[in-house]
């Protein structure tokens, strides 16, 4: 489960990202909105994600740090939508 979701992180959401970065002008405000929030979430999840596993494996817990390293790209992607959906402009 763990390891799916680190896949889709890593390799589906960019994918569907590209795909939905096509032909951006010709989509609604509120789709522009949750594609730029996804970006940016995924892009804020990669780096927090580098910056924590570079800490020391003595300082983590095992299932604090699947966590961080599986779900952390999809998690943040995901939220990054959300809030650029929920967001006024």
């Amino acid at each position: 489960m763990m390891r799916a979701a680190f896949l889709i992180g890593l390799l589906i959401v960019p994918t569907l990202l590209l795909w939905a970065g096509h032909r951006l002008r010709d989509r609604s405000p509120a789709q522009r909105r949750a594609f730029w929030g996804a970006v940016t979430g995924h892009s804020i999840a990669l780096v927090v994600a580098v910056v924590l596993l570079h800490y020391p494996p003595a300082l983590w817990t095992d299932d604090l740090r699947e966590a961080v390293a599986f779900l952390v790209m999809l998690a943040g992607s995901v939220a990054g939508a959300a809030i650029g959906v929920l967001r006024k402009a």
